[in-house]
């Protein structure tokens, strides 16, 4: 059956064309927050997270995003690698994003304790659309249903030394520094906006099983801006971490989560809390969010020892 667009489509529409997929758990594809985070791993060499977000179920056809990523620490000179692959696909018109992410990043001591980091990404990307269950009021120029775009991105990042009791860190990420085309129609004037992102965290170590991370993270793109502010307590027992989390999207949602960790490996979940203009629709339920985080160190070969032997002298 054919279906109208509707004011909730237009609204969506909009979000889609204007803003980026929202993870909640932005802190697990790190080249999707901020290239400079790459290869920040402390003893271990290598990083693999996985994560899904469903949303907008209570009002239309399920959005839902994905991204997996990998991550190796000194890959050549000291500098960290990247890899990561996003797919998001939005509802009724089933537009689709599939972007494969990579980025480089380095890392510089400062006074040996504290550490500063900048990151490149370079991306490349396609978004398509399925018009058959679409009906306009007017007839639109749609000429092509896919299109490809290569992207830019860049990234800063400053941390004391974490081991303290008092630490703190401060970031600054852009993205589609090349202003790539967004138009299924070829409109010179549609180009995805450039979206910068700005972090600074405070970290604050209890005990040696309890610290809390507060964070406030600044968004924005194009028109659209946005606050998050929120706790990510890291709590240790026996051999066992956990790690709730509350935050707060100003003027759009609250999220909750919980996650787990032993040994090199942590599962999340969250879910968000819809308090935005679409909360009547909504019935302030969004979505849920999974991700799943593994570390490991590089296996070290082993060098082989040659014994030789040694012959006795014969007045032995």
């Amino acid at each position: 059956m054919k279906k109208i667009i509707t004011l909730f489509f237009l609204f969506v529409v909009k979000i889609i064309f204007s803003q980026d997929i929202h993870f909640s758990q932005y802190h697990i594809d790190r080249l999707y927050f901020n290239p400079a985070n790459v290869g920040d791993i402390e003893e271990n060499d290598n990083r693999f997270s996985m994560q899904r977000k469903s949303q907008w179920n209570s009002v239309s056809v399920p959005f839902s995003s994905f991204s997996t990523s990998f991550e190796r620490k000194n890959i050549y000179k000291d500098f960290n690698l990247g890899i990561s692959f996003v797919n998001d696909k939005s509802g009724s018109s089933k537009l689709t994003l599939n972007q494969l992410n990579i980025a480089l990043s380095k890392n510089f001591n400062i006074l040996k304790v504290n550490s500063f980091s900048v990151g490149l990404l370079a991306a490349f990307g396609q978004k398509s659309i399925d018009y058959s269950d679409l009906i306009f009021e007017e007839n639109e120029n749609f000429i092509t249903n896919n299109f490809l775009f290569p992207d830019l991105g860049f990234g800063m990042y400053y941390q004391t030394n974490h081991h303290q009791i008092l630490s703190y860190n401060f970031g600054i990420s852009s993205y589609h520094l090349n202003s790539p085309n967004n138009s299924f129609n070829e409109d010179e004037m549609s180009k995805l906006p450039i979206k910068n992102n700005i972090n600074f965290g405070v970290n604050y170590r209890f005990s040696d099983k309890t610290r809390v991370i507060s964070e406030v993270i600044y968004t924005n793109q194009s028109s659209q801006k946005e606050i998050l502010i929120g706790l990510r307590p890291v709590i240790k027992l026996d051999e066992i971490y956990l790690f709730p989390l509350m935050y707060y999207r100003i003027n759009d949602a609250a999220i909750v989560g919980f996650g787990m960790g032993k040994d090199n490996i942590q599962a999340n979940i969250s879910y968000d809390i819809n308090t935005s203009d679409l909360t009547p629709a909504s019935n302030y339920r969004s979505g849920f969010e999974f991700s799943v985080i593994y570390i490991w160190k590089k296996k070290k070969k082993e060098k082989k020892i040659e014994y030789k032997e040694e012959k006795c002298p014969k007045y032995l």
